[in-house]
């Protein structure tokens, strides 16, 4: 059966890799395998221009449940045109919050922001290539939001670029990672908030300190350029799967 809506327009907010069109498949796979199921309530941390909402649009059913937020209102508007109306158990909403990049005028900084959901409301919280544009403050934030939002049994499924050897952070896309200081990097040092790497210890405080523990790692395809990519549904961030301590 052919899907009810247009598929998302890269073109709307032009933030991350489009992977030959297969990123928003290729999540869907990604979550199948950490739990997701048709009746799962699924938060989307930065869900852009829809990519993995369109792919959840025929997997999602009753009483499964879909909510998106992002920075974007050119995406957010799109997606409440073309896809609200059609999906009823979606919903996409517009955050107004500060980022340098995408969002500069925005009227408060992500460690002000709180999600607009209750707590327990939510089996997986996802967030796709959105770390590395936020401050060590702002992931803070947000990983304690999501840590209230999900339910005991929940999963937190978030990437980073993670950097595992102070002595030698890496290399992508033709930049090296610079250290800001206090395991924090970025491949543009003289940009704030451009293309944000955080060593794995810095990760795992953050997450501990959310409440959460972190349960699985899967690590990027960027630490190894020469390799041929890893097959499977993951794509090149570091992958970070917790669930709510105890």
């Amino acid at each position: 059966m052919g899907k009810r809506i247009p598929p998302p327009d890269p073109t709307l907010h032009t933030v991350g890799c489009e992977d030959g069109g297969r990123r928003g498949g290729k999540q869907l796979s990604l979550l199948k395998t950490f739990g997701l199921r048709p009746d799962s309530q699924v938060l989307e941390i930065g869900c852009g221009v829809g990519r993995l909402a369109y792919e959840l649009s025929d997997y999602l059913d009753s009483p499964g449940r879909y909510v998106g937020f992002d920075i974007s209102k050119t995406a957010i508007d799109w997606l409440n045109e073309h896809y609200a109306p059609q999906l009823r158990n979606f919903s996409f909403d517009l955050v107004d919050v500060q980022n340098p990049r995408f969002r500069p005028d925005g009227s408060m900084h992500p460690q002000d922001a709180a999600f607009s959901y209750p707590d327990d409301s939510f089996d997986l919280v996802v967030a796709f290539e959105v770390f590395m544009h936020m401050d060590q403050d702002g992931v803070a934030a947000y990983l304690r939001e999501s840590a209230r939002v999900l339910r005991p049994r929940g999963r937190a499924v978030v990437t980073f670029m993670a950097i595992y050897d102070d002595e030698n952070p890496g290399r992508h896309a033709g930049r090296d990672f610079v250290a800001l200081g206090d395991g924090v990097y970025s491949r543009f040092p003289d940009r704030e908030g451009w293309s944000l790497g955080y060593h794995d210890r810095v990760i795992r405080n953050m997450v501990a300190e959310a409440g959460l523990q972190v349960t699985e790692t899967i690590e990027g395809d960027w630490h190894h350029p020469w390799e041929e990519p890893t097959l499977g549904p993951h794509h090149g961030c570091d992958l970070y799967v917790a669930t709510p301590m105890d």
